[in-house]
């Protein structure tokens, strides 16, 4: 049994890691008249999150090894698009959505401490959304975020969407624009993204999706 394993892992050489900037969206793919524009620090894992929804403090993080976050912007659209694609030691990106799915089951409606001096404390309002066409085990959210920055009452609403192919996790966030279209524009994205994730980086990807 030792010998055929031995082989077996001779054949098959080391699981290929795949090339994050292979998966992130392609402009074209959030919309015709969208630009992808670079993230400060969006290649970097050391001082950079992934998951922050509904606060700090997520175990995965420390199982990352790559990240690319790029973010897309249209003249014509007020609504604009970010897509990060994170790279795991094996079983870390599914303990990542483990991780953030039973957050976002259990953020409690009160204010929450980011661990940022420089943040207010704001309030989060998580309510689910659904999408047939992209890949099981995901979470899709609407985050209401209220609360007081420099005296003046803040209202603000976006939408996150996680993904997991293997080792690979990717989120689509939304920002601006009214709510119904931006939940149309970040579902889209998402199944960009699935597309992405399915097709994979020249066959690296491997893995259940859930």
């Amino acid at each position: 049994m030792r010998i055929a394993l031995a082989l077996a892992a001779v054949v098959a050489g080391p699981m290929a890691t795949p090339d994050v900037s292979h998966l992130v969206l392609r402009p074209q793919q959030v919309g015709a008249t969208f630009v992808m524009l670079a993230q400060k620090n969006g290649n970097l894992v050391n001082g950079q999150v992934t998951l922050n929804l509904c606060g700090a403090g997520y175990a995965s993080e420390r199982f990352r090894t790559k990240r690319l976050q790029v973010n897309y912007a249209s003249v014509e659209m007020p609504t604009a698009i970010s897509n990060e694609v994170v790279t795991y030691r094996s079983g870390g990106a599914a303990q990542a959505m483990r991780e953030v799915t039973r957050r976002a089951a259990t953020c409690p409606n009160h204010p929450i401490d980011s661990g940022d001096k420089s943040l207010p404390k704001v309030t989060f309002r998580l309510t689910r959304v659904t999408d047939p066409h992209l890949l099981k085990g995901y979470l899709a959210v609407r985050v209401d975020t209220t609360g007081i920055i420099k005296g003046r009452q803040v209202a603000q609403t976006s939408y996150a969407v996680y993904q997991r192919y293997g080792n690979v996790l990717s989120g689509i966030y939304s920002f601006g624009g009214d709510s119904d279209s931006q939940r149309s524009l970040a579902l889209h994205a998402a199944e960009q993204s699935a597309r992405n994730l399915r097709l994979g980086d020249s066959g690296a990807l491997s893995g259940p999706t859930a």
